[in-house]
């Protein structure tokens, strides 16, 4: 999880910003040296950072000859940037509107930098899926966000098929979920784990994941999307028979089915 300062340095506010509302949120009201003595900002530059944030409207000062500070309240400074936030998104959408985009070609495939934009990608697929999803992910790759997520899938379309590799601990009801079983077989195959989101037969998202580190591509390609597709459903249909018909396929493959990779 980040931390406060990290996550304030995102929305504009530098590292003396920062220590200086952390500092008086901490405290009733101080004096400009008490604040510069506790948060470790020069007193030569400490004035100036507390009227930086005045006029953000971060910190209030009294009018009396002894000047001292205090800061807006953390809900108070939430509901300010939340405001801020969505008065800018909604600014975003109407300059956008503006804009013609062009035709995109749809054959290449785009590569995706690192996890977390995987991830963001993978989440932002799930969620503007109009008609289908087929998904095939690790489970120490789904946090609570992409839980829900698909459990809104589930409800809103009509196609939902998820196969699941354990490799942890979390068990997940989904309601159209299929574990898989041969994780240590594929990862003897693959030498890492992999991702594979097919949403609406239109986009995919591809590829494989070694610790955190990622080589994923996403492409609206026709070929690539019919092949990570198919790859969903033949786990499925597969696994399906698995399931429903245990016991007789024991005795022909074996308890744990070793005898089913047995093709050469």
């Amino acid at each position: 999880m980040l931390d406060i300062s990290t996550i304030m340095r995102k929305y504009g506010f530098n590292e003396s910003e920062i220590k200086v509302y952390l500092t008086l949120i901490n405290h009733e009201q101080m004096t400009g040296y008490e604040v510069s003595k506790l948060s470790g900002v020069a007193r030569s530059k400490v004035y100036n950072v507390l009227e930086n944030l005045i006029q953000k409207n971060m910190v209030l000062v009294n009018q009396t000859e002894n000047k001292m500070y205090r800061a807006i309240p953390t809900d108070e400074f939430l509901a300010r940037l939340e405001h801020i936030f969505k008065n800018d998104l909604k600014n975003l959408k109407q300059g956008f509107k503006e804009i013609k985009e062009p035709k995109r070609d749809a054959g290449h495939l785009w590569k995706i930098n690192d996890y977390t934009s995987m991830i963001e990608k993978i989440k932002y697929v799930i969620s503007n899926a109009k008609e289908s999803i087929y998904i095939q992910i690790w489970t120490s790759d789904i946090d609570d966000e992409l839980v829900n997520l698909i459990k809104l899938a589930e409800k809103r379309l009509t196609k939902v098929v998820i196969i699941l590799f354990k490799d942890s601990e979390d068990n997940f009801d989904f309601k159209n979920v299929y574990y898989h079983g041969f994780e240590k077989d594929k990862l003897s195959d693959f030498g890492s784990r992999w991702i594979n989101v097919v949403a609406d037969n239109k986009q995919v998202v591809y590829g494989t994941i070694n610790h955190y580190t990622t080589n994923v591509i996403w492409t609206e390609n026709t070929a690539m999307i019919s092949l990570a597709s198919e790859y969903v459903k033949h786990d499925a249909y597969t696994l399906k028979i698995f399931r429903d018909l245990p016991e007789d396929l024991k005795k022909e493959y074996g308890v744990d089915f070793e005898g089913v990779r047995e093709i050469y």
